[in-house]
């Protein structure tokens, strides 16, 4: 299964009401067996265009209440880095979960990230 910045109730369905019981550089294994492992876009492109980096990825000690995605490309003129980021809130406390920063650069190669879902 896989999941994108574009897919927020898809995203909400597979973190509320789960924990995360372990995480590693770019993934984390929920109470219920499945492994999310967090991809940011590649663009492809010698120049960076396109392509988003995982910059955070936290632990969540409580059951997932509730999911926020921000969705901030950069804008068309590449004065600021895009940032993706999902926001998930657990025992009242908002975690940023993951974070993903880069550049559209012109448009062409891409943007934001994936979720790709192994186990159950």
């Amino acid at each position: 299964m896989r999941y994108t910045q574009d897919d927020p109730d898809g995203i909400a369905d597979l973190l509320v009401g789960r924990k995360v019981m372990k995480r590693t550089n770019d993934s984390v294994l929920l109470d219920d067996g499945k492994i999310l492992k967090f991809v940011g876009n590649d663009g492809g492109c010698v120049c960076d265009a396109g392509c988003y980096d995982l910059t955070a990825l936290n632990g969540v000690d409580n059951v997932i209440t509730r999911v926020e995605l921000e969705n901030a490309p950069d804008d068309e003129m590449g004065e600021y880095p895009g940032v993706y980021r999902i926001f998930v809130y657990a025992d009242n406390v908002k975690v940023n979960l993951a974070t993903f920063e880069g550049s559209d650069g012109n448009g062409y190669y891409g943007t934001g990230y994936e979720i790709l879902v192994e186990g159950l």
